[in-house]
């Protein structure tokens, strides 16, 4: 046991890795000043020096661990509460772990005495963040609202050096700048950073974000004026006639009623802010790419992602970020698939029921879907109606073949649309594509990687028309788990790859 171990207090938590990897998951620490308010053994303080950090600056009340600190970054007040704005004025963010039993205090001092354009990451208990009649917990939630996020980690203290069960959270906060100097840095970027970006094409395009950048600062600035006009127009009007008619910015969904929905710079700021990475997120058009619950996750992200200030340094690092992870994104799109593919019936793959637990396996060319179809007779003509919540699993599976072959998936219709007929506004009958019924009421086709046959009592059949890409999916999910392929296939496909040769 540690020293510092015999030394903690009650609110004495050392910050588990894994959790400051939650904390600072949106946080670019490279070449950025920080403080740790709250050091503890250094913790905090290790990471951010290890990830990039220019310099790490901190307090920490407790004598023996402040010493410990000292010797890894300066020290600058032993009680943060104490520590006014002309002493951190230099400090880009504030990273902390403050003491629970007042968490909501010093996560407010940081917000008051951190310069503009500082981001404050705050653990805090998740009790602090929920309604209750403790004003400063209020003004806490309010600030959260207006100027960052929050978002609930769990028990993720249960297995730390110290453990408790008390359910964290972590608050993102970013405090604007004002006046002459608030939108500075909104355009900046490295010469060569924008040269790579205008000239790799990317997911989305330099000149995009830079219009939309600026049309989201233009809308900021036009703000200012109109709510002054607003004001004096407003003024004029308060003691002629009723004063039925008032101006100012309202929401669009609400209704308009006279000094109701009227929204303040820095709400308009919030929601414009959010518009803003929603429209590029659009514009990256992910879900085309990634399975259903990828796409969950991504808007797990999103909702993180669109509280940071909306600035080119901001989306270069985002568009950077989605780059570089796009691999193992996709990879996990294939894993995924393999998964479903395996999970639908045991004659699926080699391994039979045991595929979750068995190694060294492949699944089958022809794979079985139950509970996908439904033959129906009530119309003209017989045809198979399908099960959404089965049809887009294998639109996913089909987006996991695009990425391992290089095709455009926008070039495949949806299962669905490919499947049925469809009534045309002159009362004709058609086919999206030629498909065959046989005297079983079977249907046939060829839809994408597959040759396709649904039958009467439910299930669907699809079959891998190329063997190629059969065996390459085998061998992408293989390398990714780490298995070993069956030795005869792997002989066979390097046997025609010699011959094709």
């Amino acid at each position: 046991m540690t020293d510092f171990q015999n030394i903690f207090n009650r609110d004495f938590y050392p910050t588990p890795v894994e959790v400051i990897e939650q904390m600072l998951s949106l946080t670019d620490m490279r070449g950025k000043i920080v403080l740790e308010p709250s050091a503890g053994s250094g913790n905090i303080v290790d990471y951010c020096q290890q990830n990039g950090a220019k310099e790490v600056i901190a307090c920490e009340i407790n004598d023996k661990l402040r010493a410990i600190v000292a010797t890894k970054c300066k020290v600058i007040a032993r009680d943060f509460l104490t520590v006014t704005p002309d002493m951190i004025s230099h400090v880009d963010v504030i990273v902390m772990n403050p003491p629970f039993s007042a968490d909501e205090k010093h996560i407010l001092h940081a917000y008051e005495i951190a310069p503009d354009g500082c981001e404050i990451v705050s653990l805090c208990n998740s009790s602090t963040l929920e309604h209750d009649y403790y004003t400063r917990r209020e003004q806490l939630r309010e600030l959260v609202k207006l100027n960052g996020s929050s978002e609930r980690l769990g028990r993720v203290f249960g297995n730390a050096e110290r453990s408790t069960d008390v359910s964290v959270s972590v608050v993102r906060l970013y405090k604007p700048k004002t006046g002459e100097h608030e939108f500075d840095g909104f355009f900046d970027l490295t010469d060569d950073e924008e040269q790579q970006w205008q000239t790799s094409g990317g997911m989305v395009k330099y000149d995009y974000v830079q219009d939309l950048v600026s049309r989201y600062k233009d809308a900021l600035e036009c703000f200012d004026d109109v709510m002054a006009a607003n004001r004096k127009i407003n003024e004029a009007c308060k003691n002629v006639g009723s004063g039925s008619i008032t101006f100012g910015a309202h929401r669009n969904n609400n209704d308009y009623t006279p000094n109701q929905g009227i929204i303040t710079r820095d709400e308009f700021r919030k929601q414009l802010q959010k518009d803003a990475w929603r429209s590029l997120f659009d514009k990256f058009n992910m879900r085309k790419y990634v399975t259903r619950s990828v796409i969950e996750d991504l808007n797990r992200a999103i909702e993180r992602i669109e509280n940071m200030p909306f600035t080119m340094r901001n989306i270069y690092s985002l568009v950077q970020n989605l780059v570089q992870t796009h691999g193992d994104r996709m990879q996990g799109v294939l894993v995924e698939a393999f998964e479903h593919i395996c999970s639908l019936s045991a004659e699926n793959s080699t391994a039979g029921e045991k595929w979750k637990t068995n190694s060294d396996y492949m699944i089958n060319r022809r794979f079985i879907v139950p509970y996908i179809t439904r033959y129906d007779t009530r119309w003209p003509r017989a045809y198979v109606e399908t099960s959404y919540n089965t049809t887009f699993k294998i639109e996913d599976i089909l987006k996991a073949l695009c990425y391992l072959t290089g095709q455009d998936y926008n070039k495949f219709m949806g299962l669905d649309s490919f499947l049925r007929e469809y009534k045309t506004p002159w009362g004709e009958w058609r086919d999206w594509v030629t498909c065959e019924y046989d005297k079983d009421g079977k249907k046939i086709g060829e839809y994408g990687f597959f040759r396709i046959r649904g039958y009467k009592k439910g299930t669907m059949h699809f079959e891998f028309i190329d063997e190629d890409v059969w065996y390459r999916f085998n061998q992408a999910v293989a390398r990714f788990k780490g298995w070993q392929l069956p030795k005869q296939h792997t002989q066979k496909t390097n046997k025609r790859k010699s011959q094709q040769a």
